[in-house]
């Protein structure tokens, strides 16, 4: 077959060399990589959820598919959106009632997070056994509610963290301060 022969290269036939050739396919593969990012960052960016530029506002998705996934698998764990190293459980109760709070009590080591017992509908310190109710009472939490777009949203610029609370002992005599987000779940847990 004889070579083929290109308008504008004067009749000649066209010829690439290696060092042209690298340069294409580098020019090519750095445009595949720019349009992957746009597309990318397109995609993530389309408000599906995530954190709303500016604010502390996390979006955390649809309530409707979310209520379906918490009451089949239960709360939703998520890292803390803005890697201050406080993960939040996203729990909903029923209705309109959102519930956001930290996985763990304040001042407590990350390994100590409470986990959920779907049997019980309780959390539970794993360091200390101590037990949350399924509402995260007792745990920093932070305001949860629906938006008018129908989105689950946290506002995590308002953390509420539970106050110290006096226990009372057994016997009667004064008890001691229990530090925040530790409440005993029963007597023999204060003595």
């Amino acid at each position: 077959m004889p070579p083929r022969r290109y308008p504008g290269a004067g009749g000649r036939k066209l010829r690439i060399t290696s060092g042209t050739a690298a340069i294409l396919v580098a020019v090519g593969g750095l445009l595949a990589g720019v349009l992957l990012f746009v597309g990318v960052v397109n995609v993530f960016g389309s408000g599906g959820g995530g954190r709303r530029p500016g604010t502390d506002l996390f979006v955390v998705g649809k309530a409707t598919p979310l209520a379906a996934t918490i009451a089949e698998k239960g709360p939703l764990i998520l890292p803390d959106p803005l890697e201050r190293g406080r993960d939040i459980y996203v729990q909903h109760l029923g209705g309109g009632d959102w519930r956001a709070f930290e996985v763990r009590a304040p001042d407590s080591p990350p390994e100590c997070a409470a986990q959920w017992r779907p049997e019980r509908r309780i959390f539970v310190d794993r360091c200390t056994g101590r037990e949350y109710p399924a509402d995260g009472t007792g745990l920093t939490s932070y305001p949860a509610k629906v938006e008018q777009d129908g989105r689950v949203a946290v506002d995590l610029r308002r953390p509420q963290v539970p106050a110290s609370t006096t226990v009372v002992s057994a016997d009667d005599s004064p008890g001691t301060t229990v530090a925040s987000g530790t409440v005993p779940t029963s007597v023999a847990d204060a003595s």
